[in-house]
C-alpha cells in the first residue's frame, strides 16, 4: 500500500474541518463512499484515468490526510494503490496533489497566527 499520508495541526473542531473540506471535495467532483471498509472521498471509476481517493480524519489537535490512486483493470475493478510520487500516472498524480495541497492549505490557514510582541 502506497498512500500519501500527512498530519496537519489544527485548533478547529471536527465540524469546522468538515465545513472547510466538504465544499472543496464536492466542487472537485468527489463523492463520499464506503470502500473496503473505509469511509473515503472518491472521484472517477477508471475509464479514462485512475480513480482518485481522499480521506481525512479529525484527530483532536490535528487532521490526518491520506490520498491515493487505484489501478483500474476494468471500470470498478481495482488492483492496487499508487501514492502521489513516481512517474507512472504522473498527470493524474499532479492533479490529485494539487487538490490535496489546496485542502491542506485550507486546514492550516484556519489556525491562529502567533502575534509578535511589539512595544513602542
Amino acid at each position: 500500500m502506497s498512500r500519501y499520508i500527512n498530519r496537519i495541526a489544527t485548533t478547529c473542531s471536527k465540524e469546522e474541518i468538515d465545513s472547510i473540506l466538504i465544499p472543496i471535495l464536492q466542487r472537485e467532483g468527489f463523492t463520499y463512499v464506503q470502500y473496503n471498509g473505509e469511509n473515503v472521498w472518491k472521484k472517477g471509476v477508471g475509464l479514462m484515468a485512475a480513480p482518485q481517493f481522499f480521506k481525512y480524519e479529525y484527530l483532536g489537535d490535528s487532521v490526518g490526510v491520506q490520498a491515493w490512486l487505484k489501478f483500474a483493470i476494468l471500470p470498478g475493478v481495482y488492483a492496487g494503490e499508487m501514492g502521489l510520487k513516481g512517474f507512472f500516472g504522473i498527470a493524474i498524480k499532479k492533479m490529485l496533489q494539487a487538490r490535496v495541497n489546496e485542502m491542506e492549505y485550507a486546514i492550516a490557514s484556519t489556525n491562529p497566527q502567533p502575534q509578535a510582541n511589539v512595544t513602542i
